[in-house]
């Protein structure tokens, strides 16, 4: 009697153990698949084969029709823009880990040390306000290189993709509402 129950038991752990395996393998094969599509939807719409703008920035260039001198001019920017931001990865890295460990430690920390989290913050203030500049500059830049036309053409087409994603953002915020209380 006790050999057919445990015989019966490790039967059923054995079929639940290959269910399990199974499952988990079509939920791998989802997230695998939904990570895919995603990625070559990015390379359809900026990425352009994994090189954002390619034919001229990320932010509307690309729909200029920009010379072939002006598409140098952009390329040479972006090389630069690489190489300093290269320079400067593994230094932000640091700095971020760094942070991380000091935001722990105030975490854990029995008391707040109020004029440590102070001077976290302004790190990251700084940080965050050097990003922007250096943005900014960039794209400053960029701008430099186009037409009087151009520049409309690019200020237009970023008034579009704001109105866009701020009807997208109502429409979001409107089904978020009515949802059903569960």
């Amino acid at each position: 009697m006790k050999k057919l129950v445990l015989s019966s038991v490790l039967a059923l752990s054995g079929s639940l153990a290959m269910v399990g395996c199974t499952q988990a393998s079509a939920v791998s094969e989802t997230q695998t698949t939904a990570a895919t599509n995603m990625q070559q939807g990015m390379q359809g719409q900026y990425y352009k084969g994994g090189q954002m703008g390619k034919r001229g920035g990320g932010y509307g260039y690309q729909q200029l029709n920009l010379t072939a001198e002006q598409q140098a001019q952009m390329q040479a920017l972006r090389e630069v823009q690489q190489q300093k931001n290269q320079a400067k990865r593994q230094q932000h890295q640091a700095q971020m880990q760094q942070m991380h460990a000091q935001t722990q430690a105030l975490i854990n920390s029995p008391t707040l040390n109020t004029t440590a989290l102070n001077n976290l913050a302004e790190q990251q203030a700084a940080f965050a306000k050097q990003r922007f500049i250096e943005r900014v500059q960039n794209q400053h830049a960029m701008a430099q290189i186009l037409t009087d036309e151009q520049k409309a053409q690019l200020a237009k087409i970023r008034e579009d993709r704001q109105a866009r994603f701020k009807s997208g953002m109502g429409k979001r915020a409107g089904n978020g509402n009515n949802a059903p209380a569960q």
